[in-house]
């Protein structure tokens, strides 16, 4: 029995009901889910533009590696080339 604190009738109260496990926070504030904070997630980097900048300097960078590499691969060539004129003469 429990008296109201408004009008002083007793009020009968029963035992507490389990609650459920996903609905159990001992903190007693609010918790988030995993779909929550991937929710929020995807919000912040939709609206963040940091790595745009980072994506095209790497972009950049692996071009100049590719121009550098082909090059490169053209130079054997040539001395391939180049050798066995050397050798006529």
């Amino acid at each position: 029995m429990f008296p109201c604190p408004h009008c002083g009738k007793t009020i009968d109260v029963g035992p507490p009901a389990k609650v459920p496990w996903w609905r159990y926070d001992p903190g007693g504030g609010p918790s988030l889910g995993c779909g929550t904070l991937i929710f929020i997630a995807i919000i912040v980097a939709m609206f963040s533009q940091g790595g745009a900048d980072d994506i095209r300097d790497l972009r950049k960078d692996i071009q100049s590696l590719e121009e550098k590499i082909d090059r490169l691969e053209v130079k054997p060539v040539a001395v391939d080339q180049a050798v066995p004129e050397q050798r006529n003469q």
